[in-house]
């Protein structure tokens, strides 16, 4: 995973090809293999995450095993949505775990390839949660980012300084738990790109 503190100091190169290889992560054969769910785990529902700016739509709390993520992007930027499992026995909050270096944080978290959505598209593909644990949803791409620049052309410096989405409030944790269980509540509003966890709409 990489960091919060690393992410915020990436050259506008960096950014950008961390926004570009999301499309062609996300349509490689392997990572459609890598998210088909186990043959012991039970079909669940589906859940259409909407992308906007700074915030992902829909994405509730908590989940069961087998369930289907899929991303729309009702935004004007682009929009992402990577999804990364914290390891089991990892005592260490998201944020803590944001916090270290790129190298030290991969040793915490399993990430999974993203779904990556130009505005007004759907992404291809979908994600299927198939381990109980606790997750992080997380949008890289820079701020301002409307759509894919020519690779041949130079970066905008702007990328730079620009901040990712996530700094800015898209990202959000939940929990997936075991097959059959109900899906749980939508978040309520929390302050832009706080980490707190969040909290539930539930009466």
């Amino acid at each position: 995973m990489i960091s919060r503190r690393s992410l915020l100091t990436m050259s506008g190169t960096a950014l950008l090809a961390v926004a570009v290889a999301a499309p062609a992560l996300a349509q490689s054969p392997s990572a459609s293999a890598s998210m088909a769910p186990a043959a012991s785990v039970p079909a669940g529902p589906t859940v259409a995450v909407i992308a906007t700016e700074y915030h992902f739509g829909g994405l509730p709390t908590s989940v069961p095993v087998g369930t289907t993520l899929t991303l729309e992007n009702q935004g004007v930027e682009l929009h992402e949505m990577i999804i990364a499992r914290k390891n089991d026995g990892v005592t260490q909050s998201f944020e803590e775990l944001l916090a270290l270096p790129n190298d030290e944080a991969l040793a915490y978290v399993t990430p999974m390839e993203p779904l990556f959505a130009a505005p007004g598209e759907v992404a291809e593909g979908s994600i299927v949660l198939t381990q109980e644990g606790e997750y992080i949803a997380l949008c890289f791409v820079p701020q301002g980012m409307a759509a894919l620049p020519d690779p041949s052309a130079s970066p905008d410096p702007a990328w730079a300084t620009a901040p990712p989405h996530f700094a800015l409030g898209m990202v959000q944790t939940f929990t997936v738990t075991a097959a059959g269980t109900e899906v749980g509540p939508l978040p309520s509003a929390a302050p832009m790109g706080s980490m707190a966890p969040a909290a539930s709409t539930a009466p």
